[in-house]
Parts: C-alpha cells; sequence; structure tokens
C-alpha cells in the first residue's frame, strides 16, 4: 500500500492517477468528503479524511501502508510537529519508506515555506529511517491561475517579468514520484533537484504568444497586492492596454473573468493570516532574485526520457482547455 498526503492537491491527483495506471494500491489523504469523491475517481484504493496536522490523520494514513508520500498543503507553515510524528510512529505502524516533498532550494531560510522544508529535510536525515526528497521547482502549472488573461493577451503574475524563474511540469513531479514510490529502495538516502528549465516570464509570454496565436506582454503586479488587492490596481491600465490591443474587444471577457478569479488566489483569503504572509514573503523574494533551477541532469534521469519543455506544457494546457487557435 502507498499512502499518497495531499492527495487533492496539483501533485497529488495527478501522482494518484500515475499510481493507479500503474495497479498500485493507493490510500489517499484529503481534507474533506468532496475531495475524497474526487480522489476516488482519480483512481485512490482507500481514503482517510483529515487533517495532516491531526496524529490521529497521520497514524490512520501510516497503518500497514508501505511508503507515504508527503506533501503538506502550502497554508500549513509549521511542519516539524507532521514530520516528528511521522519519524516516531512509523516503525509502529509498519511503515518502510518515506518519500518527502519539499522544495528547490530549502536553504533559502529567509523564506518560511522554504526554511521549514530545510528543518524537515534535516529531522528526517537525522533520524536515520530510509527516506527520499524530491525538492521541485516552481510549477509550470502556477501560471495557469491566470489562463483567462493568457486568453485576452497579458500574463499579470506577482513577479518581475525579468526574474529567472526555475520551472517544472506538475506531470513530471509525479512520473518521478511514482517511480520512486513503487520501487524506493534504490532511492533510499537520495535527494533529488526537480528542474527542467530556466526562463523569465518574458519568455513565457513569448511562449504562449506563439501556442495561442496572438501577442502575450507579461506584466508586473506587486507581490503586496496578495494581502491588499488594492495594490494592485496601478497595473490595470497596463493590463487592460495590453489586451485591447493584443485581442481587441474579445479581451474584455477574458480580462473580467481573470479579474474575479484574481480576486482570491488559490482561495489565499481562508489561509491562516501568517501563511499569507510567507506567501507574500516568498513571491517578494522571487520579484528582486528568482529562483534558479537546480541540477537539471536529474530529472531526465529519474524519467528516462527528455522533460515536458514549456512549449509543450503550454500546448498540452491550451487543448486541455479546450483553446483553438483561431
Amino acid at each position: 500500500m502507498i499512502t499518497v498526503t495531499s492527495a487533492a492537491g496539483g501533485v497529488g491527483r495527478l501522482l494518484v492517477r500515475q499510481l493507479a495506471a500503474q495497479n498500485a494500491p493507493v490510500r489517499a489523504v484529503v481534507k474533506n468528503e468532496s475531495q475524497a469523491a474526487t480522489t476516488r475517481r482519480d483512481g485512490a484504493t482507500e481514503v482517510v479524511v483529515g487533517d495532516l496536522r491531526s496524529t490521529e490523520t497521520l497514524d490512520t494514513a501510516m497503518s500497514g501502508a508501505d511508503v507515504i508520500y508527503h506533501a503538506a498543503p502550502t497554508q500549513v507553515i509549521d511542519e516539524r510537529p507532521i514530520i516528528e510524528h511521522l519519524i516516531a510512529s512509523a516503525p509502529s505502524k509498519g511503515l518502510k519508506h518515506i518519500v518527502f516533498h519539499s522544495v528547490i532550494h530549502p536553504n533559502l531560510h529567509q523564506l518560511t515555506h522554504h526554511h521549514q522544508k530545510d528543518i524537515a529535510e534535516g529531522l528526517l536525515r537525522e533520524s536515520g529511517f530510509p527516506t527520499t526528497i524530491l525538492r521541485p521547482s516552481h510549477y509550470m502549472q502556477n501560471y495557469l491561475e491566470v489562463w483567462e488573461f493568457l486568453q485576452a493577451g497579458v500574463m499579470p503574475y506577482p513577479v518581475s517579468p525579468d526574474s529567472v524563474m526555475g520551472v517544472v511540469d506538475l506531470a513530471d513531479v509525479a512520473e518521478a514520484a511514482a517511480k520512486v514510490l513503487i520501487d524506493p529502495s534504490p532511492h533510499t538516502g537520495k535527494t533529488y533537484d526537480l528542474s527542467t528549465v530556466e526562463l523569465t516570464r518574458h519568455q513565457m509570454a513569448e511562449i504562449w504568444a506563439r501556442v495561442l496565436g496572438h501577442p502575450v506582454t507579461a506584466i508586473r503586479i506587486p507581490p503586496s497586492a496578495l494581502t491588499n488587492s488594492l495594490d494592485a490596481l496601478p497595473a490595470i491600465p497596463a493590463v487592460i492596454g495590453h489586451a485591447v490591443r493584443s485581442t481587441k474587444l474579445n479581451s474584455l471577457a477574458h480580462i473580467v473573468r481573470g479579474a474575479q478569479a484574481a480576486s482570491n488566489p488559490r482561495d489565499m483569503k481562508n489561509w491562516p493570516d501568517d501563511a499569507r504572509q510567507a506567501y507574500r514573503t516568498m513571491m517578494t523574494h522571487y520579484d528582486g532574485h528568482g529562483l534558479p533551477a537546480g541540477d537539471l541532469s536529474v530529472l531526465p534521469s529519474l524519467l528516462g526520457r527528455t522533460p515536458t519543455s514549456y512549449e509543450d506544457f503550454a500546448r498540452r494546457s491550451s487543448a486541455e482547455f479546450g483553446y483553438s487557435n483561431r
């Protein structure tokens, strides 16, 4: 049995599907009954509904499983109690291996999310428990949050268009994770960077322009707008101006829908205040410094193929959304 936490998240859903496609029994851990129904459709064999911060949920998730893939939701800031309980209880529950979903460059201690991952990695290494650590880069899918704007010809995001970001396709992360979970022994004690390519958002916008068939302009939204929406107001004229020049009147409906989606990205309004502030701080750092990729040779080796390029990701995503380049 393989347990997948945060099984209704971006990586989790794809990972459950990957494992189910290979006939691996999957126990999915989700936070509510709606997510439970989703993960069952994705192929989960068993479902645990609960809070990862609950020791009862963790014990149920581990019991009788051979390996666990642990990925905490972004809004969970302090992972130490979760990791400490996994380490302490794993042997008695029959667990043999932990695969930990970390982040690229966890040594960026000025960023709470990265620092917490570094603490968790240290606890796992010090425990001596069989562990594999995966460090994915910034997800290509993060930019699908502005899909409506992309169709209008603009790519607004709370990071400078000039910042260099290492990115990776979530589907590739899930495929690599599935390979480790199905046969974890060769990966014991290993730490893997999962990065595909480095791009600025200007370069991403050029790729989207080729895919969508109209000009796309990358626009910076102040990271402070993540916690104070009024800070986005100065960028609105640029968004509308570039959109109208790119896609004319066709842009208007997309701008309206994009603005509605941007009013509560990732459901952040329901996150704890410390999680919102930590996310804003992280985006502010990326805005000024970017986020370099890790070792680009690792992912091809794990996958046994060339990772998905940003353009292939954009074309696949456009097709999944039913977009036609008219």
